[in-house]
């Protein structure tokens, strides 16, 4: 069941944080703040926040491709221009670190050899980032997947994320790849299901210039369900990370609503 209040709940928190500066703008934020969303909880859809479905997909399609020398997401937000380091990449695509080097497998193969494995970890963050050449810095450290109680549940662990544009790209794109391991899983694991999304991100804050938008949201602004179909198969997972839709099977719902505007 879709639950508006989990995200209603999590941003009215926010109200309780404390006001900082980094780069010199200011913000609302609240240091080592944690939140869970349910199964298929993935859109914080209220009206000032006005979500853009064609840029969620769009972004997961480019995650997908894992290519961090592929600039075309600065076709849907002009933002991406400013990220673009100085070989060209693009840092915090993660599709680089998740699908297009294989870790997606390698963690589906570690639960399946263990089903209480704790080493089902994609890291994202790392030193070579932090170099005098680098524009950007990705705002993930890792996702860790693990089963428990015949659960598939996943942990996100973020240096920093932005409560308004962040969140609201952040939560669809991270449930969809949890959604892929959970189904991935299931063609082996059938009494699998599918467990919560854990989020801990070491500061997550909110701009200036979306104070008001906070505002309207938590004296309860109206919210709109999106309607998103669910995966499949383990066949639609394997075709999601080839990441060609030129030819998408009949009965693959979710590819063909990712692939339409």
């Amino acid at each position: 069941m879709i639950n508006k209040y989990q995200f209603e709940n999590i941003l009215c928190k926010l109200i309780h944080g404390d006001i900082c500066y980094p780069r010199g703008l200011k913000i609302l934020e609240l240091e080592n703040f944690n939140y869970e969303l349910s199964p298929y909880n993935r859109f914080c859809n209220f009206k000032s926040r006005n979500l853009n479905l064609n840029y969620i997909k769009q972004e997961f399609k480019w995650y997908l491709k894992g290519d961090k020398f592929d600039i075309s997401i600065c076709n849907y937000a002009s933002m991406w221009k400013n990220l673009i380091n100085e070989s060209g990449a693009i840092q915090s695509n993660y599709g680089q670190y998740i699908f297009s080097n294989g870790a997606f497998y390698r963690v589906a193969r570690e639960l399946l050899k263990d089903n209480d494995s704790r080493r089902g970890s994609i890291t994202i963050l790392n030193f070579l980032h932090f170099s005098d050449f680098e524009k950007e810095l990705p705002c993930t450290y890792y996702i860790n997947f693990r089963i428990r109680n015949k659960k598939l549940n996943m942990s996100v662990g973020m240096r920093s994320q932005d409560a308004i544009f962040g969140m609201g790209n952040d939560a669809p794109a991270f449930s969809f790849i949890h959604e892929m391991m959970f189904v991935y899983l299931k063609e082996f694991i059938p009494e699998l299901e599918y467990g919560n999304y854990y989020h801990h991100a070491d500061s997550f804050h909110i701009y200036e210039k979306h104070f008001e938008m906070l505002n309207n949201i938590v004296n309860g602004e109206k919210y709109e369900e999106v309607i998103c179909p669910k995966i499949s198969c383990k066949d639609e997972v394997d075709f999601l990370i080839k990441s060609d839709f030129s030819n998408i099977p009949d009965g693959f719902k979710f590819t063909y609503w990712l692939n339409n505007k």
